[in-house]
């Protein structure tokens, strides 16, 4: 008799050994705006609305971990374009549809096989409508990195190479088709950091600097022609922020979302579940809005 009950017991244990855990998580958001944001400048205000729902899957299956994810609008655009990956032991396979293997890009693409362990790591990505592919190579040994990739749509191969000492950063990378390079060194001290950097594309060599007290943001950055600057404060739920960059064209004909001023002000209350935001331009764009999350 009680070998009888051992052997139910342990041949219930084998029927659900491989038995799968999954959660699924639908998420939602809304917006609801009053303005001439993105007009080009002055046309005659109006009201805009904007609703997405996202569906997550995920589960868990001998060792394997999988997902699925879904996401479409109120303009149906997005209907059936998901995502889908699987991994374990250091592979990943994922399928995106919809996606494009662009010219330099390193995260783009439908298809992607990746394996990562011990600091090394090795992925291939496919742009499936294309047969464009991206090999990429990495490893790290310590404070050490180093990372190859080669893409085919391009004909491009890019090294670099990364080293952190102490508070010291410094980063290093070439690509060959064009034979540009780009290098910047970065210094840490308590919230401020400094950064110098130069490109080989543009002769551009520019300083930046970002740093934090208490409730205010500030992050600077020289370069020629190319000049930015943003501030932030927080008070409680309210932030204020201020952004400016010089390289971004002041023709307001050109412009097609309101983000894409030199100069941008906004005011943001967070509610928690709903956000009240304020935005103005030297487009003489102004934005008033409210954002809520499901």
């Amino acid at each position: 008799k009680n070998m009888k009950k051992v052997l139910l017991t342990t041949t219930a244990l084998v029927m659900t050994a491989g038995v799968a855990s999954a959660d699924v998580t639908v998420g939602g958001s809304a917006g609801l705006a009053y303005g001439n944001w993105g007009t080009s400048g002055g046309s005659a205000q109006g009201w805009t609305q904007t609703t997405d729902v996202s569906i997550t899957m995920s589960g868990e299956a001998s060792g394997l971990a999988y997902s699925a994810s879904m996401s479409f609008d109120e303009t149906g655009n997005d209907i059936g374009q998901g995502a889908l990956s699987v991994s374990g032991n250091g592979l990943s396979l994922s399928y995106k549809e919809g996606d494009e293997l662009e010219m330099g890009e390193t995260d783009d693409g439908d298809l992607k096989i990746g394996y990562a362990a011990g600091g090394v790591s090795v992925d291939y990505t496919e742009d499936t409508a294309t047969d464009a592919t991206l090999i990429a190579l990495g490893y790290t040994a310590g404070d050490l990195t180093l990372g190859y990739s080669a893409n085919s749509r391009d004909d491009t191969t890019v090294l670099s190479a990364g080293f952190t000492a102490g508070d010291i950063a410094i980063n290093v990378s070439g690509e060959d088709s064009g034979k540009t390079w780009d290098a910047s060194a970065a210094y840490t001290l308590g919230a401020s950091t400094i950064t110098v950097a130069t490109d080989e594309t543009d002769n551009g060599t520019s300083l930046a600097i970002a740093t934090s007290l208490n409730d205010v943001t500030i992050s600077a950055k020289a370069k020629d022609n190319a000049n930015t600057l943003s501030l932030g404060y927080t008070m409680g739920d309210i932030t204020l922020s201020y952004a400016y960059d010089q390289s971004v064209s002041t023709t307001a004909g050109t412009k097609t979302d309101g983000d894409d001023a030199q100069t941008i002000m906004t005011i943001t209350y967070d509610l928690g579940g709903i956000t009240l935001t304020g935005k103005a331009n030297n487009l003489d764009e102004v934005q008033l809005g409210a954002a809520f999350t499901f």
